[in-house]
């Protein structure tokens, strides 16, 4: 399977070729070529997906391919190699396979912008980054591909650097994964301290022996190792940079933040499942903090207008319910739900990107409505992609959804509260989620000098793929925790049938669609609401709205404190401190040559009579002394 270090390769020469000639080759080669080199990624995906298919389930598991030995310090040893299993191998197919249809429709969303080569090429050093953060066989590239993520990231979001808003939000996603990459690597530190290796397979197969449940060590590593994970799919409380990110161009919502990056956390804890099954308390805060991020999320995405911060919200809620998964241990539904989702967030993001396209770049749903009529292809793949996100029935999100809330009943790991709070969240998702889609495309326009209009081919082509996707997805279940089941244990999920569940859980979320079409089912005039209910509300939704004051809480807490600090260091330490001591130095050398420049005066009388009180000085010194 040499042939897999092409899913890196070909992204990686896409990135150097368009940076360094993409300004000298036509403006209509540049989308093909970018796109080219992530369908070659695509392609080898699909036939290293073949090539595992055709082994037996207990061969798929430890294929690594090393290109060389690189280094080898005493007991450190660290091969540039990747792993090839079929954790790999689904990650890859979703980065590569919904990356491509993105980058398909950025040819068209980007069409008109003068540095769209620039943007390509950020967008397949992404690919690279992703895959190589999925394929590295060690931590230590593991945490290469991490911060190469977090870098393509920062390029993308702060793509358009002449606003100031994606500026700042490029940087505090930059900042607030750099506190997931400490924590990453401290971790790696102690992994190789106790078990004298990075690599994976090595780790993994001597922590059920070294170690028991919950002991320190490994719940700190376990620790450590979710602080990255938390920080790039942004849960709470690492969460503030995700909504921000909404700043960078569409297309980058959709892959980075629906479909890939931040779903990383969630594959690295699938991924080093073996030490979390040794930390059941780090488990349990994996899944409490998931289905509080879910409710969380999703009450900020039921207030706010912008259409892609409620889409960002919602995918703050989705992953919450992944960490839900993988922290009660149903690890292949949590990774099925990762799938499906990135299919139908990736087909809102898009949508939402046709939307403003059509808007004239609006994005506040209170201008939008109407839109039914004028855009009939991205009015029904964003209600496919609606319905998905909501779990409706037979829909791809239904059946990753719905397991992953039947699991947090039955799992091992499972607790009432944690059916109770999904269920909630489910509730909440359905009314934010049509909310939306009742604002803008139903009603009239609200926007006069707007012309809504469809959007080319090549951008509702891949909305018409991923609808597909959406809808027929959740059938492939069976299948992808067969394939999955080598990498954890030969594990297949239980399926629990519970009408009654089922039923709750599905009214649950069809009565928050029902509560979002009448309050905005004629396309958002239900916001005149009735004034004393309007007044009940108004404390509620400002707190909501301003996201529960986060922000403003590190702003007091952090923020401040530090640039009052720095302020301090500077007037005090660098002003008067550092400054000034370089400053006597130079002011000293400088009264001293003063004074020796007296004897510098040019008059040979005075060199003589000089020469002589020195003759004089020595004579005294010599008899006398």
């Amino acid at each position: 399977m040499f042939y897999t270090w092409l899913i890196l390769i070909l992204p990686l020469l896409g990135f150097a070729g368009l940076s360094w000639f993409g300004d000298r080759i036509p403006k209509k080669l540049v989308g093909p070529v970018g796109c080219a080199t992530v369908g070659g990624s695509f392609f080898f995906t699909l036939v290293a997906l073949v090539h595992l298919l055709s082994m037996e389930a207990e061969e798929r598991v430890g294929n690594v391919q090393t290109l060389y030995h690189w280094i080898q310090s005493g007991s450190f040893k660290l091969d540039l190699a990747i792993l090839i299993d079929p954790l790999s191998i689904f990650m890859l197919l979703v980065i590569t396979g919904v990356g491509l249809l993105i980058h398909i429709y950025s040819i068209g969303y980007m069409e008109k912008d003068p540095n769209i080569d620039t943007f390509f090429a950020y967008l397949n050093l992404f690919i690279f980054s992703m895959s190589l953060l999925v394929l590295a066989a060690d931590f230590f590239f593991l945490i290469v591909g991490w911060a190469f993520v977090g870098l393509a990231s920062y390029l993308l979001i702060g793509f358009w650097t002449e606003k100031k808003s994606a500026v700042f939000a490029a940087r505090k996603a930059f900042v607030m994964n750099v506190i997931g990459d400490v924590g990453m690597v401290i971790a790696a530190f102690m992994i190789f301290e106790n078990f004298g290796t990075i690599a994976y397979l090595d780790v993994f197969a001597q922590a059920p022996e070294k170690f028991l449940p919950n002991d320190d060590t490994m719940l700190l590593i376990t620790l450590f190792l979710l602080v990255g994970a938390f920080a790039k799919s942004a849960q709470i409380p690492l969460h503030t940079w995700l909504p921000d990110a909404m700043e960078g161009p569409t297309p980058v919502s959709a892959l980075i933040h629906a479909a890939t990056m931040v779903t990383a956390g969630v594959y690295l804890v699938a991924r080093c499942h073996v030490l979390y099954d040794l930390a059941p308390y780090t488990m349990m805060l994996v899944a409490a903090v998931g289905v509080v991020t879910a409710l969380f999320a999703g009450s900020m995405g039921m207030v706010q207008y912008d259409i892609k911060r409620v889409i960002a919200y919602s995918t703050m809620s989705q992953l919450g319910y992944m960490f839900l998964a993988v922290g009660i241990g149903v690890y292949s539904v949590g990774m099925f739900h990762l799938m499906t989702h990135a299919f139908f967030k990736a087909l809102l993001f898009l949508g939402a990107g046709s939307v403003i396209h059509s808007m004239n770049d609006e994005q506040d749903i209170r201008k939008m409505g109407g839109l039914k009529e004028s855009m009939p292809i991205t009015y029904y793949t964003f209600l496919i992609g609606t319905l998905a996100l909501c779990g409706f029935p037979l829909t791809a999100g239904y059946f990753s959804k719905e397991a992953i809330i039947m699991s947090s009943w039955y799992a091992d790991g499972s607790n009432p509260v944690f059916w109770a709070l999904a269920i909630a969240g489910a509730g909440m998702t359905g009314f934010y989620a049509f909310r939306i889609f009742f604002y803008a495309f139903f009603g009239t326009c609200r926007t006069a000098e707007a012309h809504p209009h469809e959007s080319p081919t090549i951008m509702t082509y891949p909305l018409l793929i991923l609808a597909f996707f959406a809808i027929f997805a959740g059938f492939g279940a069976p299948l992808a925790h067969s394939f999955l089941a080598p990498v954890f244990g030969n594990v297949i999920p239980e399926h629990h049938t519970n009408v009654a569940l089922e039923i709750v859980a599905v009214g649950v979320a069809l009565s928050g669609i029902i509560v979002a079409a009448i309050f905005y089912g004629e396309g958002g005039k239900s916001e005149e609401k009735p004034d004393g209910l309007k007044q009940l509300l108004a404390p509620i939704q400002d707190v909501l709205f301003r996201k529960y004051y986060i922000d403003e809480l590190y702003d007091v807490l952090i923020v401040q404190p530090v640039k009052k600090t720095g302020e301090f260091i500077w007037n005090t330490g660098e002003k008067k401190g550092i400054d000034f001591v370089v400053d006597q130095v130079g002011s000293q050398v400088k009264e001293v040559s003063h004074l020796l420049s007296i004897w510098q005066s040019g008059k040979v009388r005075v060199y003589a009579l000089n020469m002589i009180a020195g003759a004089v000085f020595v004579l005294i010194f010599v008899v006398f002394l």
